[in-house]
């Protein structure tokens, strides 16, 4: 589609699935990291727990919540 649009268009120009999830995993790992660093410096002890849940119309949430003890 955007070829016929565009006839200019390089198959090099178009975004693959492929290139958007390496992109993604780049960011996350480059946040990971930094979050792990800011961890390490937090006084005392922190535990961490994760919730996924989707609404009934499929919306998709995610809960993290902190606990800490110094």
């Amino acid at each position: 589609l955007l070829k016929y649009q565009r006839p200019k268009t390089k198959e090099s120009d178009i975004p693959h699935r492929t290139k958007i999830t390496d992109s993604v995993l780049e960011r996350a790992s480059l946040i990971e990291a930094k979050l792990a660093k800011e961890l390490e410096r937090a006084p005392g002890r922190i535990s961490l727990t994760f919730n996924g849940w989707s609404s009934s119309i499929m919306v998709a949430y995610i809960g993290v919540t902190a606990h800490y003890i110094t």
